[in-house]
């Protein structure tokens, strides 16, 4: 499925249709270029899933957790990271938790066990993105 969208009412309405897909044991993979907006479709989710505080990307940290009284959340940016770098001690945080990996292209990890969602963002312009689900 693609979907084009170009302000930020439109944003929040998808996000809240994905947040409805957030469980345990799911891997939401975020890619796209740097600024297509990872981070801002993930701060609206986790708004839709009742996250109070700020959620900032984990760029320099890596990993951001988060709870809700229904949920555990991790938010991760592997932007950082390379593809032959050992994440074992970032993955055994996945199980039993809703997982948002952004430029999760940058992992080799199988996500075995998971629920798969897929997300590949595409500027369009700098009001709108492709959005192709998988």
């Amino acid at each position: 499925m693609k979907k084009t969208i170009c302000n930020l009412e439109e944003l929040d309405a998808f996000a809240g249709e994905l947040a409805k897909k957030a469980a345990a044991n799911t891997c939401l993979l975020l890619d796209g270029d740097l600024g297509a907006g990872k981070t801002t479709l993930t701060k609206r989710i986790l708004h839709h899933l009742g996250v109070q505080e700020n959620v900032a990307s984990p760029t320099f940290v890596i990993l951001n957790q988060y709870e809700t009284p229904q949920l555990k959340i991790n938010h991760m940016d592997a932007y950082r990271l390379d593809y032959n770098e050992d994440i074992e001690q970032f993955a055994e945080q996945f199980d039993g938790a809703f997982n948002v990996i952004e430029w999760s292209k940058n992992l080799n990890f199988a996500f075995s066990g998971f629920k798969i969602i897929k997300i590949q963002i595409k500027m369009i312009d700098d009001n709108c993105r492709e959005f192709e689900v998988e």
